[in-house]
């Protein structure tokens, strides 16, 4: 078969697509790896090339995620039109199947390797179900993404891979535990570190949405990357720093970067978004100091918009970063993504204003989809802004720059420091109008339901 795999945009506007947003997708190169020989693949990124869709394809499969559905249903509809089947699969359709299996032959619920020979198989004979249900045989996750598919594409000079997949915890807003269902799932150090060689990157992304959920498991992976001598990030959780043992082997591996999910600094937030794990202000700050103390940069992140903030905690949330002096840091707004308890919890309480904001017309990256308790949304996204501004103005920036522990601890990390600080700076504008899909929009956001 003539198969075309899509990575599609979130949408398009007529501009350029936001830079930090350009990184390999690896399900789909996951997907290239798996495909058996005889198949003939094309891989089109959407956010990088426009999509040829009138070149010879059997079968064209497109991963979704929340935010990039209302895109892909326009493109499956292009192709549905010169009658040439499509499966999605992804975040959205595992999430919403009823939805998606409308613009779709056939998708897929949970993660393709498991079944996704055998819907090659039923494509090819021309007998597609309509959903393949996955079910993970153990604990372990098989990946072994080809890469050759990247070729001639411009991504971010970042190699991304994957070392296990899910989380163990089951913070209210949050997708990927809504898709895990709570479950962490791993490959083998050796294996990870094996293809990171491989690949010859020196500049990794290890993009678990939590790298220290078992902690044994993490520092023999971290004990296999040593010896690479790379460069590499990912996300973790804050407790990493209670373990004297983990914040060496970060500094020996070659951390340079962990995104922790502070989330906020108030106790009583935390306990609203099932996140009590977490410690708040001022319990943050030895861990900070411990993370600084081993070279390691932080990227933290804060949600707003639970009806335990109190009005300071805006100003107090942008003190804490400055005086922390976080590498990176994003203010951003609770956002109520299908199957996640929020969701449904705001639908019982009639506080969603649209029945589904990826589908509405007109709605855009960074809108408020919910009716927040203490403050107009419009208030709350102009408040956001605000935080994005200043933290990211040129005085933030120089301000971050004198912690010489971990942000500026070489020349190297100086100009690192400057050149991804000023990247973001470039992108606030324009990353939250980002536009849902590519039909005409007008500037207000239209639809908004009682």
């Amino acid at each position: 078969m003539r198969l075309t795999l899509i990575q599609p945009a979130m949408g398009h506007d007529g501009g350029h697509y936001v830079r930090s947003w350009q990184m390999e997708p690896l399900s789909i190169a996951t997907l290239a790896s798996i495909t058996p020989k005889g198949h003939e693949i094309t891989f089109i990124d959407d956010r990088l090339e426009p999509i040829p869709y009138d070149a010879p394809a059997d079968l064209v499969a497109i991963t979704v995620e929340t935010y990039t559905a209302l895109r892909a249903y326009q493109i499956a509809a292009e192709y549905r039109a010169r009658d040439v089947k499509v499966v999605m699969g992804g975040y959205h359709p595992t999430l919403v199947p009823d939805e998606a299996e409308t613009h779709a032959d056939a998708i897929v619920i949970g993660d393709a390797e498991y079944v996704w020979r055998e819907l090659l198989a039923d494509a090819a004979k021309g007998t597609l179900a309509k959903r393949y249900v996955s079910r993970p045989n153990g604990t372990t996750v098989s990946a072994a993404p080809d890469r050759s598919i990247f070729a001639g594409k411009r991504y971010l000079p970042l190699g991304l891979v994957e070392s296990g997949r899910g989380c163990r915890f089951a913070c209210d807003f949050c997708a990927v535990t809504a898709f895990s269902q709570a479950k962490y799932r791993t490959r083998s150090p050796v294996e990870v570190a094996q293809e990171i060689e491989r690949a010859g990157y020196k500049r990794v992304f290890i993009v678990d949405d939590n790298l220290t959920a078992d902690p044994a498991r993490a520092k023999a992976l971290l004990r296999e990357l040593a010896p690479l001598k790379i460069q590499w990030v990912s996300q973790a959780s804050i407790h990493v720093a209670d373990d004297p043992e983990m914040l060496r082997l970060l500094e020996k591996s070659g951390c340079t970067l962990l995104l922790i999910g502070f989330e906020s600094i108030d106790r009583d937030s935390l306990k609203a978004m099932n996140k009590t794990f977490n410690r708040g202000a001022p319990g943050f700050d030895a861990a900070i100091g411990k993370l600084r103390g081993a070279g390691v940069k932080l990227y933290g992140t804060f949600v707003f918009g639970y009806d335990t903030d109190v009005p300071d905690v805006f100003e107090r949330t942008l003190d804490f970063a400055m005086q922390q002096k976080l590498f990176l840091a994003a203010f951003n707004h609770l956002q109520p993504f299908p199957g996640t308890p929020l969701y449904r919890r705001f639908a019982e309480e009639r506080r969603l204003l649209y029945d589904k904001w990826w589908l509405t017309p007109g709605y855009r990256f960074g809108t408020i989809a919910f009716k927040p308790k203490t403050m107009a949304p419009e208030a709350l996204f102009e408040r956001l802004m605000g935080l994005r501004r200043r933290f990211y103005s040129y005085a933030g920036i120089f301000k971050r720059a004198t912690d010489f522990d971990a942000n500026v601890r070489s020349v190297s990390s100086l100009g690192l420091h400057f050149i991804v600080n000023q990247m973001l700076r470039r992108e606030l504008n324009d990353k939250w109008q980002t536009p849902l899909g590519d039909a005409p929009r007008p500037a207000a956001v239209a639809t908004a339901v009682a």
